[in-house]
């Protein structure tokens, strides 16, 4: 009897095999060629930047804006890091001075508020590199983007609790609720 089993279920196996590989080749030649050049988020952002219609000296000022606004958060995580350093230094210790800790604590909440308002400086900065028509455009590329990307994330994170809480057969690693 296991010699029989044995005899048929081979060439089922193997027929099923070949069925999936077959329907494997089909679908991958029905599927389109992607377009040449980029794609993706950054090649949404290369053309709207080319929309924008940016002269050269915007192209120059852009790219010194960007190389300063790096150069600051380079900064700002060197220093973070420091902290951070000292901070894990102190934890391990158990005769820190608690003074000295809560100064830490201190510093670091002031660095990162300087940061925020350099960020918001910058971005005025930012601004004024463009003309109106320009930022009209940049703002609607922006607005056109969150939308998209906040319903997207509202529904994996909606399908996660729905799965977690049982919504979807009540299944959580390998036994029912």
């Amino acid at each position: 009897m296991k010699r029989a089993r044995g005899r048929i279920s081979i060439p089922i196996a193997a027929g099923a095999a070949m069925i999936l590989a077959f329907l494997a080749v089909f679908v991958a030649a029905q599927t389109p060629p992607p377009p040449p050049g980029r794609s993706g988020p950054r090649a949404a952002r290369a053309q709207a930047i080319a929309d924008l219609g940016l002269t050269p000296d915007q192209v120059k000022a852009l790219g010194e804006f960007r190389k300063a606004r790096m150069n600051e958060r380079l900064a700002f995580r060197e220093e973070m890091g420091r902290f951070s350093g000292e901070m894990r230094a102190l934890a391990g210790d158990p005769q820190a001075n608690q003074a000295k800790i809560e100064k830490l604590i201190d510093q670091r909440a002031r660095l990162r508020a300087e940061r925020e308002k350099g960020v918001l400086r910058a971005r005025a900065d930012r601004d004024k590199i463009f003309t109106p028509e320009q930022r009209e455009k940049i703002n609607a590329f922006r607005s056109a983007r969150q939308g998209r990307m906040g319903s997207a994330a509202r529904g994996r994170l909606t399908e996660l609790r729905a799965f977690r809480s049982g919504w979807w057969g009540g299944w959580v690693r390998g036994r029912r609720r």
